[in-house]
């Protein structure tokens, strides 16, 4: 892994943006079935997903392009083109990618597959396949998750926004994970190794793309052919797949039951009706205990289009304490 050193200034530092990416949720999905000890937080989805990927047919072109640890051709992951684009809308690019570039992408791939080298002799037959593949592996194994993934990856980027806000770009930055470095100028990923590469923006901006399924990695295009793209975990990925046990007598006591098992649900943005569902209470009950969790600072409100969600606060992650995952 090398450490890459990306120059943003000016014009390039103005088109830094946000963006979330199914396309790249579902290449990593297939990262982490074949590598789960790399992504030990996925393990109960794992054992969910793996017999219904192995159901699937015609991966075998799919499973040779991600089988590698630290690459994985540009091809499969385009920039997203918007804040949320949709899967079709970036299949549409994957299958759109110039013959050139897919020979290019694929040269780290040693030695070479079988399938890849008629995916490398026939580039538009082969990204037929790709394309096919990735929607496949998505409504099998991401679609079922994707309105909660979607959600955490959502409220990770209202983070980082806020952080932008008030500290800006040195503090966004800072705060982005361990492998990130920002200094006079130069965003610089994985700081600590020997071997350096200077990666060329040409004037285009950065996405910053939170993912749920490539955590616990940073990664970024080397190579850009228009934006570059920065890939960082998301903030609470761990609670996507987390057992929960009741809350702890001395908290319900504290606040209540009901409340307590709020705070419980409250892991992902969660809608009103979800709470209502999940504790088996009115809706008009949930909201009287969001407002007073809300007026303690337990819980933070927002709006997403006509969705109001709802998350729990780290002061109630410390009042609630270490998640217990499944085994």
């Amino acid at each position: 892994m090398l450490k890459l050193r990306i120059q943003l200034r000016g014009i390039e530092l103005a088109r830094v943006r946000f963006a979330i990416s199914p396309v790249y949720e579902t290449v990593m999905a297939l990262a982490v079935l074949h590598r789960p000890g790399v992504h030990a937080v996925h393990v109960p989805w794992v054992r969910w997903a793996r017999p219904r990927v192995a159901a699937l047919p015609d991966l075998g072109l799919l499973w040779a392009l991600v089988a590698e640890d630290t690459f994985k051709p540009a091809f499969l992951m385009p920039p997203p083109s918007t804040r949320l684009p949709e899967l079709d809308a970036e299949l549409r690019r994957v299958r759109a990618t110039p013959s050139d570039q897919v020979r290019a992408n694929t040269e780290r791939l040693v030695p070479r597959s079988a399938l890849v080298r008629e995916l490398v002799d026939d580039p538009r037959r082969g990204l037929r396949r790709v394309a096919d593949g990735l929607r496949m592996v998505y409504d099998a194994v991401i679609a079922p998750h994707w309105s909660r993934m979607s959600r955490l990856l959502d409220a990770d980027i209202a983070h980082r926004a806020g952080i932008l806000v008030e500290g800006g770009v040195a503090r966004l930055f800072a705060d982005l994970h361990p492998d990130v470095a920002w200094a006079d100028g130069e965003l610089v990923v994985h700081p600590g190794r020997a071997a350096t590469k200077q990666v060329l923006l040409r004037g285009h901006g950065l996405v910053l793309c939170p993912t749920v399924m490539g955590w616990p990695r940073v990664g970024a295009a080397m190579r850009p052919v228009a934006e570059g793209t920065l890939r960082y975990p998301a903030r609470g990925v761990g609670a996507l797949w987390e057992f929960r046990e009741p809350a702890p007598d001395g908290l319900a006591a504290l606040i209540g039951r009901t409340r307590a098992g709020m705070l419980g649900a409250l892991a992902v943005p969660t809608t009103t009706g979800e709470l209502a569902t999940a504790l088996s209470v009115t809706a008009g009950a949930v909201s009287q205990h969001l407002a007073v969790l809300r007026e303690a600072g337990l819980v933070t409100t927002r709006r997403d289009g006509r969705a109001v969600l709802h998350l729990r606060t780290a002061r109630a992650e410390a009042l609630i304490g270490t998640p217990t995952m499944v085994d």
